[in-house]
């Protein structure tokens, strides 16, 4: 009675692998659409488990009603992974596409959740209950064979035509990595039973789908199709950038400073918490520039002033100026300035 354990762990070990993906990439459209994947297989897994131990096989069979619901949007949700991966998503973004993309899997779905005609009868194994499918288990077989392959397809295919030699490496990686796991799992879980009315081994499919899992993980995490994230690019140009870059409140007190902007000012962050107006020698410039940027809402460009530093230096500038606002909802949340030294 071990093995039921076996797929609590498997299970735990695909919303582990989510969570890894979700936290350090969670800006990546694609990444988040792995976690989402990666969330509904986790469901559908730790269902199954808890139906492998369920007290009587009536409960087994409510709980893997909901189980089997899940599985069946499992591949099409691969599938539409796979989409994205290979770059194809254009018409993804047509409802009337995705309408028709998840209709069969959510008829197939719906036939778990309010029928019996997919499973003939439950029984009790050395593993636990497990389900002996009808012929109508037939559509699952289906389902998985059409979704499954096309997901496998655009990555075979995109591992030739992919522009960087690493999104081609980690294309092939997920194609023959999800290909043995899903060979074995239909062969085990779908062919088998409904060709010989019985099960003749016990369930892969929860250690099939943490393997494939896996293999997704590991090209995504290992060969960086999202390590130039678009957070991590910010960080880089900030940092690198030959400007001083300056961030404030909507009240001008100075929140951020980069590092060229601490060189610039002779200040290794000590003017973090000042006013942006004491860098101005004319306090009359600084209110011309802010009421442009606050008042009329312009992005201000070279706009040519002096600037003092703590050492009580002049510096000549050329600032540009802009409105830092939420990217949701567009909330105003401060001024960024870029402050460039005209000394000759």
């Amino acid at each position: 009675m071990l093995f039921p354990y076996f797929e609590l762990a498997a299970s735990l070990f695909i919303l582990l692998l989510a969570f890894q993906i979700w936290t350090r990439h969670y800006e990546n459209s694609l990444a988040r659409f792995f976690a989402l994947f990666a969330m509904v297989a986790f469901a559908a897994t730790v269902l199954e488990y808890s139906y492998r131990i369920a007290f009587t096989l009536d409960l087994a069979r409510d709980i893997d009603r909901l189980s089997s619901a899940l599985w069946v949007f499992v591949f099409p949700l691969f599938a539409h992974f796979a989409i994205l991966f290979t770059k194809k998503e254009g018409r993804l973004k047509q409802s009337i596409f995705l309408f028709w993309f998840y209709l069969f899997p959510a008829a197939v779905s719906l036939l778990f959740l309010f029928s019996d005609l997919m499973f003939k009868r439950y029984e009790i194994w050395s593993v636990g209950i497990v389900s002996i499918p009808s012929a109508w288990f037939s559509l699952f077989f289906l389902n998985t064979i059409l979704y499954s392959t096309l997901a496998v397809v655009l990555l075979f295919q995109y591992s030739f035509k992919a522009h960087q030699q690493s999104e081609r490496f980690s294309a092939r990686l997920i194609g023959f990595g999800v290909l043995f796991p899903l060979l074995v799992g239909v062969v085990t879980d779908e062919l088998i039973p409904i060709l010989y009315g019985t099960r003749l081994t016990p369930p892969t499919a929860v250690f099939d789908l943490a393997v494939m899992n896996l293999f997704i993980y590991f090209a995504m995490r290992n060969y960086s199709l999202f390590a130039i994230s678009p957070a991590l690019a910010a960080d880089t140009i900030i940092e690198t950038m030959p400007d001083s870059l300056i961030v404030t409140d909507l009240d001008g007190r100075i929140i951020f400073l980069n590092e060229e902007a601490k060189k610039f000012f002779h200040a290794d962050g000590a003017i973090a918490g000042r006013q942006i107006a004491d860098l101005f020698k004319q306090k009359g410039k600084y209110d011309q520039l802010c009421s442009e940027v606050v008042d009329k809402k312009l992005e201000v460009e070279r706009f040519q002033a002096d600037l003092v530093d703590p050492l009580g230096e002049t510096i000549p500038a050329l600032i540009n100026a802009n409105l830092l606002r939420e990217k949701i909802v567009g909330e105003l949340l401060g001024i960024v300035f870029v402050v460039r030294d005209i000394r000759g």
